[in-house]
Protein backbone atom coordinates (compact mmCIF):
# COMPACT_ATOMS: atom_id res chain seq x y z
CA UNK A 1 0.00 0.00 0.00
CA UNK A 2 1.10 3.14 -0.68
CA UNK A 3 2.37 6.15 2.35
CA UNK A 4 -1.51 7.97 1.83
CA UNK A 5 -3.34 5.35 0.75
CA UNK A 6 -2.03 3.66 4.20
CA UNK A 7 -2.38 6.39 6.23
CA UNK A 8 -6.10 7.06 5.06
CA UNK A 9 -7.27 3.62 5.75
CA UNK A 10 -5.47 4.20 9.81
CA UNK A 11 -7.66 7.57 10.25
CA UNK A 12 -10.77 5.76 8.84
CA UNK A 13 -10.84 3.41 11.09
CA UNK A 14 -9.66 5.28 14.00
CA UNK A 15 -12.61 7.43 12.81
CA UNK A 16 -14.79 4.25 13.04
CA UNK A 17 -13.54 2.80 16.64
CA UNK A 18 -14.38 6.61 18.01
CA UNK A 19 -17.37 6.98 16.50
CA UNK A 20 -18.84 3.29 17.65
CA UNK A 21 -17.84 4.16 21.31
CA UNK A 22 -21.22 3.81 23.34
CA UNK A 23 -23.05 6.94 24.50
CA UNK A 24 -23.10 6.81 28.53
CA UNK A 25 -26.93 5.31 28.53
CA UNK A 26 -25.79 2.90 25.91
CA UNK A 27 -23.81 0.64 28.60
CA UNK A 28 -27.17 0.61 30.72
CA UNK A 29 -28.92 -0.19 27.67
CA UNK A 30 -31.38 -3.80 28.02
CA UNK A 31 -33.04 -6.18 25.89
CA UNK A 32 -36.45 -5.00 26.02
CA UNK A 33 -37.76 -7.59 23.33
CA UNK A 34 -35.36 -10.76 21.69
CA UNK A 35 -37.04 -13.10 19.33
CA UNK A 36 -34.85 -16.13 18.17
CA UNK A 37 -35.40 -19.18 15.38
CA UNK A 38 -33.04 -21.22 14.50
CA UNK A 39 -33.63 -24.94 13.09
CA UNK A 40 -30.06 -25.80 13.22
CA UNK A 41 -29.68 -26.82 9.59
CA UNK A 42 -30.92 -24.31 6.98
CA UNK A 43 -32.48 -21.02 8.45
CA UNK A 44 -32.10 -18.83 11.26
CA UNK A 45 -33.83 -15.87 12.08
CA UNK A 46 -33.95 -12.91 15.13
CA UNK A 47 -35.26 -9.79 16.53
CA UNK A 48 -34.63 -7.48 19.21
CA UNK A 49 -35.12 -4.36 20.53
CA UNK A 50 -32.80 -2.41 23.31
CA UNK A 51 -34.00 0.26 25.58
CA UNK A 52 -31.81 3.05 24.49
CA UNK A 53 -33.61 2.50 20.88
CA UNK A 54 -31.74 -0.27 18.62
CA UNK A 55 -33.54 -2.29 16.43
CA UNK A 56 -32.23 -5.25 15.20
CA UNK A 57 -33.57 -7.91 12.50
CA UNK A 58 -31.97 -10.76 10.68
CA UNK A 59 -32.85 -13.69 8.45
CA UNK A 60 -31.14 -16.48 6.44
CA UNK A 61 -31.72 -19.15 4.37
CA UNK A 62 -29.05 -21.82 2.95
CA UNK A 63 -30.03 -22.02 -0.91
CA UNK A 64 -28.49 -25.63 -2.00
CA UNK A 65 -26.06 -25.58 -4.56
CA UNK A 66 -26.00 -27.09 -7.90
CA UNK A 67 -24.87 -30.66 -8.08
CA UNK A 68 -21.94 -31.47 -5.70
CA UNK A 69 -21.87 -27.58 -5.09
CA UNK A 70 -22.13 -26.58 -1.61
CA UNK A 71 -25.11 -24.71 -0.68
CA UNK A 72 -24.83 -20.54 -0.43
CA UNK A 73 -26.02 -18.66 2.87
CA UNK A 74 -29.05 -15.77 1.69
CA UNK A 75 -28.80 -13.81 4.48
CA UNK A 76 -30.67 -10.11 4.97
CA UNK A 77 -31.68 -7.70 7.76
CA UNK A 78 -31.77 -4.09 9.12
CA UNK A 79 -30.92 -1.99 12.00
CA UNK A 80 -31.65 1.35 13.31
CA UNK A 81 -31.00 3.36 15.75
CA UNK A 82 -30.23 7.04 16.84
CA UNK A 83 -26.69 8.63 16.40
CA UNK A 84 -25.68 10.82 19.27
CA UNK A 85 -26.64 13.58 17.58
CA UNK A 86 -30.27 13.10 17.61
CA UNK A 87 -31.20 11.93 14.02
CA UNK A 88 -32.27 8.73 14.00
CA UNK A 89 -30.20 5.90 10.89
CA UNK A 90 -31.58 2.51 9.25
CA UNK A 91 -29.39 0.49 7.36
CA UNK A 92 -31.07 -2.67 5.24
CA UNK A 93 -28.34 -5.41 4.05
CA UNK A 94 -28.77 -8.37 1.97
CA UNK A 95 -25.78 -10.46 1.56
CA UNK A 96 -25.19 -13.70 -0.56
CA UNK A 97 -22.61 -14.93 -3.02
CA UNK A 98 -22.80 -11.68 -4.72
CA UNK A 99 -21.36 -10.08 -1.90
CA UNK A 100 -22.68 -7.52 1.05
CA UNK A 101 -25.18 -4.90 -0.45
CA UNK A 102 -26.13 -1.97 2.22
CA UNK A 103 -28.47 0.67 2.13
CA UNK A 104 -28.01 3.56 5.01
CA UNK A 105 -30.70 6.12 4.91
CA UNK A 106 -31.14 9.04 7.72
CA UNK A 107 -34.86 8.42 9.18
CA UNK A 108 -35.88 11.08 11.06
Amino acid sequence: MQGSTLFFVVVCLAGSCVLALPRPDDAQAEVIRLETDNNGVDKYSFNYETSNGIVRSEEGVLKPGVGDAEGVLSVSGSSSWTAPDGKKYEITFTADETGYHPTIKLVA
